[in-house]
């Protein structure tokens, strides 16, 4: 798990609020109310996604009342989305696997792997 429980009961509804028509909502109000927009969460909604990916086409739940905020302000929502990213960077590089040269020549193509369950 990256995230925490209440961080991740908060991305439920707002990543639900920026992915459903009308978007938008309670968490988004939230979060712009403190300065915040969607793109400077792009690594919180990443974890989110990992720690509880989607079941179904819908991601997260909708909610009249947003949950409470775990963040406390906007510099603490952008320091934990880059502890967040720090953390997808560092995945992102344990998980890369050379490919085999390509016939003919020297090739420096680098494939990803998908993460495995459990990760």
């Amino acid at each position: 798990m990256i995230l925490t429980r209440d961080e991740i009961s908060f991305l439920d509804v707002y990543c639900h609020e920026g992915t459903e028509r009308p978007f938008g909502g309670p968490a988004t109000d939230v979060m712009t109310s403190i300065g915040v927009q969607s793109g400077d969460t792009l690594n919180l909604q990443w974890a989110y996604l990992r720690d509880k990916p989607p079941t179904g086409p819908t991601i997260g739940n909708a909610s009249k009342i947003a949950p409470a905020l775990p963040w406390p302000n906007r510099e603490a929502v952008l320091r934990r989305d880059a502890e967040i990213r720090a953390v997808r960077e560092e995945r992102q590089r344990s998980h890369r696997v050379k490919l085999p040269p390509q016939e003919g020549g020297i090739d420096s193509r680098e494939a990803i792997s998908t993460p495995t369950e459990g990760e």
